[in-house]
């Protein structure tokens, strides 16, 4: 046997994995959505672990405060504003060439979020919003695939894997009624309000604390996709560094047979495109509304549909008239990017021009209608 002809050895040791199980991994195509400090970890052991297909969707660029955290990138990601996606396909193709990476780089939202899922087995959810979070929910309960999410901030972690009652629909995994649990909205039934949790922009995050999340995450992915659900049932794991306290809680028997989602089958994320009651079509504000960006004093606008050749031409002319632009390609995308002064202080335009979407970067404001003026006044 040569170094690479199992690479897998030890893992198909493991009780209830075996070549079976290494079979399934290798059929299995997973989601992870989200390629931040959750993600880059979840992504990297999914890959090594032999799942067939990894796709990997995150709207962001690399920024030099991800690189405390966040495993997959490095200081040279963040000075070429190579979108995570792209450099977590990259450095994941070295790691192993046999699995599938895809990479795309969007915003996922209710006009777009079935499209995503509904070609996977499983979905791990890696985000630091509530709102997606929910919309993701409502798409695992209306496919029938099963859920893992996780979170991390200051010292403290959890992760918990979710399996919907519709589960035996699927075709690597599946279970009866009797091995299904909660949904997110059985457990929280409305995301928390603005403000009402901590973030890592207020109270900071320890990158061991999210290490220990994700992998968690990343165990019940694997333990799912190699053994079954007849061997992982739903569960809550949380974690406190700060104390060294584990707890874990079985969430059988915690589904709520009037839930809005998996009892009545209401999607109301999936067709609610603000949870303040503006609503449209497919989506269509959530994925057109600026987001502000966690910590960074940036915000981010969508722009559009993807962009011709010319198109990305024209733009970075345009930019040339406020400073020295830099374009650099990744894969399918490229990001178009400068930087200069204004009286009110530092100013940087990003634009990502990705296979999927088109996506403006404003730095030097928190503030939309600053990034709406600087966009329009640039770009036209």
């Amino acid at each position: 046997m040569n170094e690479f002809e199992d690479r897998h050895l030890r893992q198909k040791r493991l009780a209830g994995f075996g070549e079976e199980g290494q079979r399934r991994l290798r059929e299995s195509r997973v989601l992870v959505v989200g390629c931040g400090a959750l993600g880059t970890v979840v992504s990297e052991q999914l890959v090594r672990a032999g799942v067939g297909t990894v796709t990997i969707v995150d709207r962001d660029i690399v920024d030099v405060t991800n690189l405390q955290r966040q495993t997959l990138f490095t200081t040279r990601d963040a000075e070429r504003r190579v979108p995570k996606a792209e450099a977590a396909k990259a450095r994941l193709a070295q790691v192993d060439p046999g699995v599938a990476v895809r990479a795309i780089v969007d915003d996922v939202h209710a006009g777009n979020a079935l499209r995503y899922c509904a070609d996977h087995d499983l979905v791990v959810d890696c985000l630091d919003n509530f709102e997606t979070r929910y919309v993701l929910n409502d798409c695992a309960v209306s496919l029938g695939i099963p859920l893992v999410y996780g979170g991390a901030v200051g010292f403290r972690g959890m992760a918990a894997v979710l399996l919907p009652v519709t589960g035996a629909e699927r075709r690597v995994i599946a279970y009866d009624a009797a091995r299904a649990g909660p949904c997110l909205r059985c457990l929280a039934p409305q995301p928390p309000e603005p403000g009402e949790v901590e973030t890592c922009d207020s109270v900071g995050v320890l990158s061991s604390a999210a290490g220990i999340a994700a992998s968690l995450e990343a165990g019940f992915a694997l333990r799912l996709l190699a053994e079954t659900p007849l061997s992982v049932e739903p569960a809550l794991v949380r974690f406190d560094l700060a104390t060294g306290s584990f707890s874990s809680a079985s969430l059988l028997g915690a589904r709520d047979p009037d839930c809005s989602a998996c009892g009545r089958r209401v999607f109301e994320f999936l067709a609610q495109t603000d949870r303040h009651g503006a609503t449209g079509d497919s989506g269509d504000f959530m994925a057109s509304r600026p987001r502000v960006l966690c910590g960074r004093n940036a915000v981010e606008i969508p722009l559009g549909a993807p962009l011709s050749p010319a198109s990305r031409d024209r733009i970075a002319a345009r930019m040339a008239a406020c400073g020295e632009v830099r374009r650099e390609s990744f894969g399918g995308s490229e990001s178009i990017s400068c930087a200069w002064s204004e009286p009110t202080g530092a100013r940087s335009l990003v634009v990502v021009a990705a296979t999927d979407s088109t996506r403006a970067l404003v730095g030097g404001s928190d503030d939309p209608e600053v990034a709406r003026s600087v966009v329009a006044r640039v770009l036209g």
